[in-house]
Parts: structure tokens; sequence; C-alpha cells
């Protein structure tokens, strides 16, 4: 039998991964350990839909079944109090999964005070198709999201006035995460972003070239990840040409670090991705500490590599 792909790995590792969505809308304001705002969470989801585009599962073959248009209902969170503005994530999620997996590690950034948009793709969430080579179209489709979610601040929906459009990072898991560093290539580089999250990415499907000068990215990658193992991060990681940091979790799995609440890694992956994003999104002075202390934990982090600096 010829070797996997690491997507063809990703295909037979996806989680299915299914929770009530509900939407909460808690006033009650808080303080991290830090001494940091806490919101409570409000979330909905926003039906978009690109008509410039078609969802075509045969991409790659002489032949073609393209319908038109892409559908990408998004996942939505923010916090439900305070005035803002906000900066904004948008998060992409893994192969065979939705943004619901990743309930808990998205409402924690929204309670930071971050507008959090998760776009559910057409080609590689639960329950489509599955087309391994429907990753190479997401860039495109974050970027699409991106446009429509800022453009709320205008409307006059909850948001209007309450997000941050100079400030913008892109997340991302696994084949996620392969989405995130596609927007940071020259191949469908967003101008607009100025930070990353690679949460255990790989540079599976791209040419590798990323613009620059590039923003900075953190990435997270646990050394027993056996389905897009640990030198495909570093790979992905020595390629980045910006200010950057890459965490490892000693004995971390592929997935469960980022979608499972009761992991023993999760929470560390919350610290970190939140004291990077508090560091790039909103210019707080203390947060590359936190994220540097928060990242040597031991046992359950260690900062392998640090080229952050301010």
């Amino acid at each position: 039998m010829p070797p996997r792909t690491a997507l063809g790995a990703l295909a037979l590792a996806a989680t299915v991964l299914l929770g009530a969505c509900t939407s909460q809308e808690d006033g009650a304001t808080g303080t991290t350990q830090q001494g940091q705002p806490l919101y409570g969470v409000a979330d909905r989801v926003l039906d978009l839909r690109d008509d410039s585009r078609p969802t075509d599962p045969t991409r790659d073959s002489a032949g073609s079944d393209a319908t038109a248009g892409r559908e990408l209902p998004t996942h939505l969170f923010w916090p439900a109090d305070g005035d803002g503005p906000f900066p904004v994530v948008v998060f992409s999620h893994g192969f065979g999964a939705t943004p619901e997996a990743y309930r808990d590690l998205l409402e924690s950034w929204a309670a930071a005070g971050f507008v959090v948009a998760a776009p559910t793709f057409p080609l590689t969430s639960q329950g489509s198709a599955l087309v391994e080579a429907g990753v190479l179209d997401q860039p495109a489709d974050v970027s699409f999201v991106l446009t429509r979610v800022l453009a709320l601040a205008g409307s006059d929906d909850d948001l209007a006035g309450r997000i941050d459009a100079a400030h913008v990072a892109v997340a991302g898991h696994s084949a996620g995460a392969i989405t995130t560093l596609g927007v940071l290539d020259t191949c469908c580089h967003d101008p607009r972003v100025t930070a990353a999250v690679v949460l255990a990415g790989s540079l599976e499907g791209l040419d590798a070239t990323a613009a620059t000068p590039g923003v900075p990215t953190l990435f997270v990658h646990g050394t027993a990840d056996d389905v897009l193992p640990l030198a495909g991060g570093l790979a992905a990681y020595a390629a980045a040409p910006a200010a950057k940091a890459f965490v490892e979790l000693p004995g971390g799995t592929h997935s469960a670090p980022f979608d499972d609440a009761s992991d023993p890694y999760s929470a560390a992956v919350r610290a970190v991705s939140t004291d990077f994003l508090r560091w790039t999104l909103t210019g707080d002075a203390t947060a590359l500490a936190d994220l540097r202390t928060d990242a040597a934990r031991p046992g359950v982090t260690e900062l392998a590599d640090d080229q952050l600096t301010r």
C-alpha cells in the first residue's frame, strides 16, 4: 500500500464531535488571573455565501461537477458586554470537524475581548464530501468571511462600531492551520491580517513561499502528533519570515489539546494563544511576559523557540 499523504491521514483521523449550539448573553464582566477583562460571550451563526466562486469536489480532475457558489455558515463569538472596539480572529476548523468542536477555545478568545469568526467549509467539514484538495480553496474563504465580518462594523448589527478592523488575526487547527498558513502565503496573501496562530499545522499542499515581511505568528504543536508530525510544524515555523514563537506540548497529540476541554494540555493552549492575541492585537505590554510564562510549564508546555520581540 502506498504511504498516505498527510491530508489523507487527516481524513482517516477526523473525529466526530457534535455539541449543542446555544447562545449565552452573560453580561457580567470579570477579570483573569492577570487582571485582564473577562467578558460574557454571545454567539450566533451568520449565513454567508460566496457567489463569486464555485464549490468543486473534483477540482483536480479533468471533468468537473462544480456547483455555483460556496456556502460558508460562520459561527460568530463576541464579547456580550463592553464597548470595544474588539479585534477580529478568523478561525479555520480541522478536516472532518466543525467550529462547534472548538467551542471552548473560541469562547475563551471572545471572553478575552476578541470577535471570533469560524466558518464551516463546504468540502472539509463534518458531513461534507471530505475532499482533501478542498483545503486549498479555503484561504480565499477566510478572506471572504473576514470581509463580511468587518462589514458588520458599519451596519445596524449588534457589532456596529465594536469591531477593530485594523487588528486582525487568522488561526486554525490541522487542515485549518494549513489554511491559515495559506492566508500568509504568496498564493493567497491577505494584507489585512496582522497576526496568526497555527495549531498542529504544516505546509502540506502549499508552495511554502511566505509573503514578506510577514506577520507575528504563534505555532503550537504536540510532540506525539501522529497525523501531522512535529517535524512538519517545525518546517513551517522555519519558513515563517516574521516574529514568531514555537510552543511544544510534550506528549500532546494531534487533536485533543485543541478540541477537548478535558485534555491536560487544553488550558495551556487557551492561555498561550490568548496571551499571543493580546500581545499582537491589543498592544498589551504585559502579554508577552504572560506568554513566556504560560509557554514554560514543566511537562505541559515548552517554549522551543522564541523570536518575539518588541
